[in-house]
Order: structure tokens, then sequence, then C-alpha cells
């Protein structure tokens, strides 16, 4: 995790008094366990949820005051995008902060499909967190675009 993106996730939390997270699609949690990204935000250590990783793929059965969700929905078919962000949404009752890559990844599946497989410009995954705004959530989008950052509180 970029500390960038860890400040950013601070600010929330600070913002929004939290004192629980979710990280939906964490990987191993290794930004928490080696790299020690949470002290950044007063140390809340987010519970991990990753369908990928065996010992952190059962989904939550609570919601939380912020989700974390970096560097996941571009991995997520088109047709599933909705779902998902619904979930997220479902999850959160304070904030939402997602860090999403528009641009197409430098790396392939063995069938030579892109590993991003929705490459869409920021102002498309917009419409799509329009759906699930609502007054108690703020959204915090951040977007990786051609190398620039788009952030959009």
């Amino acid at each position: 995790m970029e500390l960038e993106l860890a400040d950013h996730i601070a600010q929330l939390v600070r913002d929004t008094g939290a004192r629980s997270l979710l990280d939906y699609g964490s990987g191993k949690g290794y930004q928490y366990l080696a790299r020690r990204a949470h002290e950044r935000w007063g140390g809340i250590l987010p519970v991990c949820y990753d369908p990928g990783v065996i010992h952190l793929w059962n989904k939550p059965s609570t919601t939380f005051d912020g989700v974390l969700c970096l560097d996941v929905l571009e991995h997520i078919k088109s047709d599933d995008v909705d779902e998902v962000i619904a979930e997220l949404a479902g999850y959160a009752r304070r904030f939402l902060y997602v860090n999403i890559c528009c641009r197409p990844s430098g790396r392939t599946f063995p069938d030579g499909e892109n590993i991003h497989l929705t490459v869409e410009p920021p102002d498309w995954w917009r419409r799509k967190f329009r759906k699930v705004e609502r007054d108690d959530l703020t959204i915090w989008q951040d977007y990786e675009y051609h190398r620039n950052h788009d952030l959009q509180p």
C-alpha cells in the first residue's frame, strides 16, 4: 500500500471516527503484518477478506465503520461490478474507500487475457458508485489513470 493511500485512509478514519475496518480484497495482509500500514491511521487493524486467499475467503457477517477496497475492482468482470460495489457499500457504515486502476495491467493470464478485466475511465466508475450513494456514507474514489491520480471525495 502506498503511503499516499494510507494517508487518505487516515483522513477518513479521523473524519468519520471509524473504529472498525474491512479490507475487501486484502491479499494475504502483508501490508499490515510486515509493513504496518494500519499504524498510519491509529492502529486499527482491518479485518482482511480475500476470496483468493484460503484463510481469508470467508465473507464477513457484520458491518464495519470503514471499508477499503484497493486494487480490486478492475480485476472483477464488468458484469459483476455492480454486485460487488453493492456488497462493499453494504459492509460500510461510515465510509468506503476505493482505489481503482483505469488502464490495462502489464500482466496477463496464461491465456493472454489482461488481469485487469474491467478497464474503464473514472466517469464510468463514478456512475457505478452513484447507485450506492446514501446520506450516511462517504465514498472516496481514487483513480489511477495513465499514471495520474484523480481523487474524488
